[in-house]
């Protein structure tokens, strides 16, 4: 299990790309040199932003790929909302700054998504298939097919949701993060749409999965209490998934000390899904 990661930066490379296209706000990691890898999408969870998948679109530049993130409308540098259509705003309704971000790239990409980013990139491959490679779910939320218990946050649908106390952000969403960090990640946490939150942990969602045809990876911790590995196990089997489960490893697994090996996992997935020639 790694640790840590040390990104050494090549004299050739250039940073990361910034930019806003109609509204999203993109993160653009480039390898240092060409390459025909396929490219990766990566759609953050609910309360985070494309700030979440720093060090993995480091991670994969170093590896060769090309990765976009993107930050959900009325988060990060994305377009505001006002707050009326924001408080009813559904995770479903990601799909559009998804498309946004897939259209930058020349060929299908992969789509790797969080939490509530998993379900909404499972709903976009649900309606556009054709635009993408394969789908990679991390302790997605589920939809209303797989539900399980509802997940007993208090919810006021008419206020934004959260940030919740440091310790109880820390459990639920970082716990597997070196101490020392919870505060940085915390601070850059962001309220959420109640409506959002109300679908994440009532399994209210529907998407048709069974309109799904790229091959998916799904990975998941068995300490996960946001989306727990039976309902998750029940998903993967349900869409024909290969299943990762990963013992003593919670809901926030782009911070877990686990990330590199999910990474090197992804990346070997991706390899042997697309006969990518090394």
């Amino acid at each position: 299990m790694g640790l840590a990661y040390v990104h050494r930066m090549n004299a050739h490379e250039e940073s990361p790309l910034l930019s806003v296209i109609d509204g999203v706000a993109l993160t653009d990691f480039r390898p240092a040199e060409e390459s025909s890898r396929t490219p990766l999408i990566f759609v953050h969870g609910g309360l985070h932003g494309s700030w979440q998948w720093d060090s993995t679109q480091r991670w994969f530049a170093d590896a060769g790929r090309r990765s976009i993130s993107l930050d959900w409308f009325a988060h990060g540098g994305s377009r505001q909302l006002d707050a009326s259509e924001w408080l009813r705003r559904s995770i479903l309704d990601v799909r559009e700054e998804i498309g946004v971000a897939v259209a930058q790239c020349a060929s299908p990409p992969i789509l790797i998504g969080h939490s509530m980013g998993g379900l909404a990139s499972l709903a976009y491959a649900a309606t556009h298939p054709s635009r993408i490679a394969g789908l990679v779910l991390l302790a997605p939320v589920v939809p209303e097919r797989f539900a399980g218990a509802p997940v007993e946050l208090p919810i006021d649908v008419d206020q934004p949701w959260g940030p919740p106390p440091l310790d109880i952000a820390a459990h639920l969403f970082f716990d597997g993060a070196p101490a020392a960090e919870h505060e940085a990640i915390y601070a850059q946490l962001q309220a959420e749409s109640p409506t959002a939150v109300w679908e994440a942990t009532r399994w209210t969602a529907t998407v048709d999965v069974d309109a799904i045809t790229v091959p998916v990876l799904v990975i998941t911790g068995d300490k996960d209490e946001l989306t727990p590995v039976d309902i998750v196990s029940s998903l993967a089997e349900g869409i024909g998934a290969e299943l990762v489960t990963l013992p003593g490893v919670g809901h926030g697994l782009s911070f877990d000390q686990s990330w590199i090996d999910q990474c090197a996992r992804i990346d070997s997935w991706a390899s042997k899904i697309l006969n990518e020639v090394s």
